[in-house]
């Protein structure tokens, strides 16, 4: 798979996407600006931990790309191993082969660790700090130790996805309920890590802000007027990191009027969620309810990269078949099996594992929904699902007494349910029509035009916003200097959204383009209905108006020429062309 996507141009980490921020951070953490401050003194925008992964492999390889992504998939096997040690421990060494190979085929977890993104991080520390919590309770002692490296694991975790936080405070609670001193240990590993961005963002800009500063801007995102339980656009709001690091700030201060803190603008932006909460209790419950759906769900909610699109794309990523579809219904029938004390920990310690999948589910529904936010989620019900294989597995085998059948019961009664959850379509764009765009836009800026054109026919018939489609692709056939080609699909935008302004602007820049290559060719009357169309839809277009009116004054029509280039200089006053024709038609 590396292979295949590895030079992909939609796939580079380049402008201002989480990609290109993060690859620009982690070079210049790379070229000694360790505390990164260059920025700025602010605190961490966006997760820490990527950025410093990411300059360490830049160091050892001379900036490498290849090298992160390689270490990407060491670490994702290294997870395999991981998901077959925990799941031993909690149930059996068959339910440890089940859930390794179900993991190791989940198509969505291999995809993202091909890509610059932080996500590729987050399955191996899940599993990293999952597996150091199934030794804790496995260990007889309750060895100290194991929990401070459970909690460390867990800081890591947080400082990658930074509300996983709440997940190793969750579980530090549970396991104080059953032992003391192993969820002290827990939260001392974990504060041992927290610590670091901590001080950092104090020493860079002395603030007290925990890991990223992020979190307030991205609740309003998915809490409010217009939200739809995934990423959408606020106004005033650049969609992406450095546009939102730069944009949140002068929004909050110019809607406060005063200069405000990193944390200020995060606590503005979480204010104004949680009064929408307040106005709206009843709609905030429904979009939670469909947020909480959205993280169990098989259907793909893409942000920035649609797996969905690549696996049509890749036949290896289309055998990596394994998804929510199957982990979610099997996986938490195996969850609730070992609550029930029917693996090898008693349910007590059972749920001191389990919790983390609840809590990290509200938690991703608190915000917005994003598929690459889910991918923590794979491991622990990878695990669940290799149990309850051989839970059912063992029970069926029996056949020998109702009391060994009511595991089989249990699972159908979980897993049936959440199988038509999973499945049941929510109406979601899984960001095919936006990758496949980019892919078109890509065959248009490099010259392969019969294949972008067969694409976009096929395109067009299913994007959901045709008219913005074509406009995109008139402006890429513009750029291309293929104007015969931009026209069109130009036009086919403004039949669809009809009274486009901007598109009428570009419209009308194209047809004076056009108009100008076959003037300089010499032909003159070919011209002339460009220039007319271009005059017509941009009334605003001074440089058409002129060139009409000198292709005019030389066929002799020297009245409209003259009203022509006056109108020309009265929406450009001081259009030197527009006053030497005057003058020469004077």
């Amino acid at each position: 798979m590396l292979a295949r996507f590895d030079a992909h141009p939609l796939l580079q980490p380049t402008g201002g996407m989480d990609s290109g921020v993060y690859a620009r951070l982690a070079a210049d953490v790379a070229r000694g600006d360790v505390l990164l401050r260059g920025p700025g003194p602010v605190p961490y925008f966006v997760s820490p931990l990527y950025i410093y992964f990411l300059a360490a492999v830049h160091a050892l390889s001379g900036g490498s790309l290849l090298a992160a992504k390689v270490v990407q998939i060491a670490l994702g096997t290294a997870a395999v191993g991981l998901v077959w040690g925990m799941t031993r421990r909690l149930f059996d060494d068959r339910a440890a082969l089940v859930a390794g190979i179900l993991y190791a085929l989940t198509g969505v977890v291999s995809f993202h660790e091909i890509l610059i993104l932080q996500a590729a991080l987050d399955p191996f520390l899940t599993a990293l700090f999952l597996y150091l919590i199934a030794v804790g309770l496995t260990e007889g002692s309750f060895s100290s130790k194991v929990w401070l490296a459970a909690g460390a694991a867990g800081g890591l975790l947080a400082l990658n996805r930074p509300n996983a936080l709440l997940c190793v405070a969750a579980i530090a609670v549970v396991l104080a309920f059953e032992r003391f001193r192993p969820a002290v240990a827990l939260l001392a590993g974990t504060a041992a890590i927290v610590a670091l961005p901590l001080a950092r963002n104090l020493i860079v800009s002395g603030e007290p802000v925990l890991i990223s500063s992020h979190g307030g801007l991205n609740f309003l995102v998915g809490n409010g007027p217009g939200a739809n339980g995934v990423y959408r656009w606020l106004d005033g709001i650049t969609p992406s990191v450095s546009g939102q690091a730069a944009d949140a700030k002068k929004l909050a201060e110019r809607e406060t009027g005063r200069p405000l803190t990193t944390r200020e603008v995060s606590s503005f932006f979480a204010r104004r969620a949680f009064t929408w909460v307040a106005e709206e209790p009843g709609k905030a419950a429904r979009l939670f309810a469909r947020k909480l759906w959205y993280v169990f769900s098989n259907d793909e909610l893409s942000l920035n990269f649609s797996a969905a699109w690549y696996r049509r794309e890749s036949v290896l990523l289309r055998l990596l078949a394994v998804g929510p579809w199957l982990l979610v219904p099997l996986g938490g029938a195996g969850l609730v099996l070992a609550v029930l004390g029917t693996g090898k920990l008693s349910g007590r310690d059972a749920a001191v594992w389990v919790s983390f999948v609840p809590v990290y589910a509200l938690l991703v529904a608190a915000f917005f929904v994003a598929t690459r936010y889910r991918l923590p989620l794979s491991v622990p019900l990878a695990a669940g699902a290799g149990g309850a294989s051989s839970i059912v597995l063992s029970s069926l085998r029996k056949r020998d007494g109702k009391r060994e059948q009511k595991p089989v019961l249990v699972a159908a009664c979980v897993a049936l349910p959440l199988f038509v959850l999973t499945l049941w379509p929510t109406g979601i764009d899984d960001g095919s029509s936006e990758e496949e765009t980019q892919w078109v836009l890509h065959l248009i800026d490099t010259g392969e035009a019969p294949e972008a054109a067969a694409r976009l026919n096929v395109l067009a018939k299913t994007h959901p916003t045709p008219g913005l489609l074509w406009f995109r692709v008139g402006e890429a056939w513009a750029a291309a200097g293929r104007l015969d080609d931009a026209i069109p699909a130009l036009e086919r935008s403004l039949a669809i959204d009809t009274g486009q302004k901007e598109t009428e602007k570009v419209l009308s820049a194209a047809h004076e383009r056009r108009a100008l290559s076959r003037a300089v060719a010499g032909d003159t009357a070919g011209a002339l209905p460009d220039l007319e169309e271009a005059v017509r839809l941009d009334p605003s277009n001074a440089s058409a108006r002129l060139n009409l009116a000198a292709i005019l004054a030389e066929k002799g029509d020297r009245v409209r020429a003259r009203e022509l280039a006056a109108e020309a200089l009265h929406l450009r006053p001081g259009y030197e062309k527009a006053e030497a024709l005057l003058r020469a038609l004077k």
